[in-house]
Parts: C-alpha cells; sequence; structure tokens
C-alpha cells in the first residue's frame, strides 16, 4: 500500500513506514506491497514473459518442507510450528536487532498465521506460498495482515489498528471519523468489509489522507499551502511516489522559492502525474515506434494524450516542468526523463517470486511499499 522502517521498541509506539503501492494497492499498486513480500529478484526469471502469463510457477512442496523445518523451532503436539521470529526474523532475515519491535514483527508474520494463533504451520507456511503465487498477492497479503481474527473481513477497528502503526500517520494523524471511513464502514462504523471491498478502501486511503494532509496545512482556508509544507506532505505521505530526482526537486517544482504557494489543483495534478507514470511511459513508446531517443514537445505529448482521457493537461505542464528541470531549456521529454521521475518501487514488473527464492534487501533503498 513505502517501506516499513526497522522499528526500535519503545514503551509507546510502533513504526511502520507507508504501506501504499497499489495504487499501493493503487499502486497498481497501484498498488501496494505485502507485507513480507518485498520487491525480490530473482535470478534467471524472463520478467516479460511472467507478466504475460499473469501467474508464478509453486515451488516443490518437498523443498518448501524443507526450508521450513529448517527454521520452525516450536513443536505442538508432536507437529513442528514456526514462531513469529522464525517466519520474520529468522527466515526472511529481518529486524535482526535484539531490541527489535515485537509488535510489529507479530503483524508482519500475521499474513501467513491465517488462524491468527501466533504460529504458523506448513500448511499455512505452504498457503501463504501460494498466496505469492497469485496475479493479486499484494492485496491478499495485506488482507491477511488486516484480518486481525480470520473472520475473512474487516472491522473499522482492525483496519485503524494496523494503519495506525505506519509512519505517516504516527507523522501526520488521519481523521477516522471522517465521511470517507464513514462511507466504507457505516456511520455507526460497524460494518465490516470483504476482500474486494477492502482493496478498493486501501487504494481510496492515500488518496484521502493526501487531500486531509493538504487540508490540515491550509491554514487560511483558501485552497493553498507552502512550498515547505507541500515538500513535507510529500515526503511524508506520499514519499513512495517519489523518485530521487523528483525529491530533490520538490521546492523547486513547486514554484522554486519556500514562499511559493502550491493549489490544491496543482497537489492533485502532481500526484495524479506521479501515479501514472507508467501511462505516462505508454503514451510517449506509441510517439516513439521504437526509437527511445525521440525528443517530444509538449504539443507532440498533449496531442498524443487525446486517447487517455485520466491524463490531464495540468499533469503534462507539470511533467514538462520537471523535464525542464533535468535540461534547462530543451522544451521536450525523453524517455529517459519519464525513467527519472518514476519511483523504483511503482515499476509495475512484479517482482513477488516462490517462497524459496525471497531473501531479505540489504538496504532501504531496496525496500518497496509493504515491505519490511
Amino acid at each position: 500500500m513505502a517501506a516499513l522502517e526497522t522499528p526500535r521498541e519503545t514503551a509507546t509506539s510502533t513504526s511502520m513506514n507507508n504501506w501504499s503501492g497499489l495504487g499501493l494497492m493503487g499502486a497498481a499498486m497501484r498498488g501496494i506491497g505485502g507485507s513480507v513480500v518485498r520487491r525480490v529478484h530473482c535470478e534467471h526469471v524472463d520478467y516479460s514473459s511472467q507478466a504475460t502469463r499473469g501467474s508464478i510457477q509453486r515451488a516443490n512442496p518437498d523443498l518448501l518442507r524443507s526450508i521450513f523445518e529448517q527454521y520452525a523451532s516450536e513443536e505442538e503436539r508432536g507437529v513442528k510450528m514456526m514462531t513469529s521470529d522464525d517466519f520474520i526474523r529468522k527466515y526472511l532475515g529481518l529486524y535482526p536487532e535484539p531490541n527489535y519491535n515485537r509488535e510489529t514483527v507479530r503483524l508482519l508474520a500475521s499474513a501467513a498465521d491465517t488462524t491468527k494463533d501466533g504460529l504458523i504451520s506448513f500448511e499455512e507456511f505452504v498457503a501463504f506460498e501460494a498466496i505469492l503465487c497469485s496475479p493479486d498477492a499484494l492485496y491478499l497479503t495485506a488482507f491477511e495482515m488486516f484480518d486481525n481474527n480470520a473472520s475473512e473481513s474487516i472491522t473499522c477497528d482492525e483496519f485503524e489498528k494496523i494503519i495506525r502503526h505506519t509512519q505517516p500517520v504516527m507523522e501526520m494523524d488521519f481523521d477516522f471519523n471522517s465521511d470517507f471511513i464513514k462511507r466504507y464502514f457505516g456511520a455507526d462504523k460497524k460494518r465490516q468489509i470483504r476482500y474486494h471491498d477492502f482493496c478498493q478502501l486501501l487504494h481510496d486511503f492515500y488518496e484521502e489522507q493526501g487531500v486531509q494532509a493538504f487540508q490540515r496545512y491550509d491554514k487560511e482556508k483558501n485552497g493553498y499551502i507552502s512550498s515547505v509544507d507541500f515538500q513535507h506532505i510529500m515526503m511524508t505521505v506520499k514519499s513512495h511516489l517519489l523518485s530521487s530526482f523528483v525529491k530533490n526537486n520538490l521546492i523547486a517544482v513547486s514554484g522554486g522559492t519556500a514562499s511559493h504557494k502550491v493549489s490544491f489543483p496543482y497537489y492533485a495534478a502532481f500526484n495524479g502525474l506521479l501515479s501514472k507514470m507508467e501511462l505516462m511511459k505508454r503514451v510517449y513508446l506509441t510517439q516513439a515506434r521504437g526509437n527511445l531517443q525521440l525528443e517530444l514537445s509538449k504539443e507532440d505529448f498533449l496531442h498524443a494524450t487525446q486517447s487517455y482521457a485520466q491524463i490531464t493537461p495540468y499533469e503534462v505542464e507539470i511533467l514538462f516542468h520537471l523535464a525542464d528541470l533535468a535540461h534547462p531549456g530543451s522544451k521536450v521529454v525523453t524517455f529517459r526523463d519519464l525513467e527519472r521521475f518514476d519511483a523504483e518501487r511503482l515499476k509495475r514488473i512484479s517482482y513477488i517470486m516462490r517462497l524459496t527464492n525471497l531473501k531479505a534487501v540489504q538496504s532501504k533503498e531496496e525496500r518497496s511499499a509493504f515491505t519490511a
């Protein structure tokens, strides 16, 4: 649904970073990324053909059994079981510090612990591997984490409990009594939502979070915030959309000075552009016809977007402003620009491979949305 940062255990808080993707889920997620599902790099994989098939080959059950028994440290009625620590810390290699946050580890392990009893059986381990091979693996994994009692539905309390562990909400509070929440869970917040409703909720949540953040900084209620506040919101709530280039040019692209004002339409168009970078690439590639060195003018690009009603002229205007920051005065956009503006974690190639190939990432830069 940004990454889960390795938190330190304290008496007061458990910290997880932005979940988004889809769109984490829109981030195509848009998605989101799955909890313990990171962007993984698998050797000898043809990603293009993998995406075309739309599914990932299941792992050998004997290999899964061997891996499970290697890491399972508990035994219940003569049957080996994995604990949350076994699964997250020992097998996936996450949170190796002795003062790790136990609640974070428990929440992540709950994606595989379908009975929510604190232990992972071999059958659950195999079932989790099956989820990772599904086309909607990221959403399925997220749903398992939010479904705290294995009821196959999610309450408002369950949703709020997990979301409040994410760093953006800890840094910028979200109104869980808003009309947005009530539209999904009812005026009394007693309605329970099932899987597909949850997918849409998680997608829409990050849009709503961005709107609430803008409103919080719009002190005069005139539809404007400062460039500094714009930068803070983007770095806190929308960081999963930011490539390093965009991150380093937030003040410049929003007017160039700290005192410059950012309107809500600009804010909405800026976020819309970043979430549609793959669509922007499609527009470019349609015009390029194989020539990735082609330089497109704003007029040509606007003309090419006429077949895509979801792309607005304001988004194209901002795209070319970013391009001008990359190469001042050229007034063109190239495929290299589109790659430069697209956050690595939002690449639409699926990196979710079979469970036996998962490896813990080595640095924060390798982490993706919903990653520990």
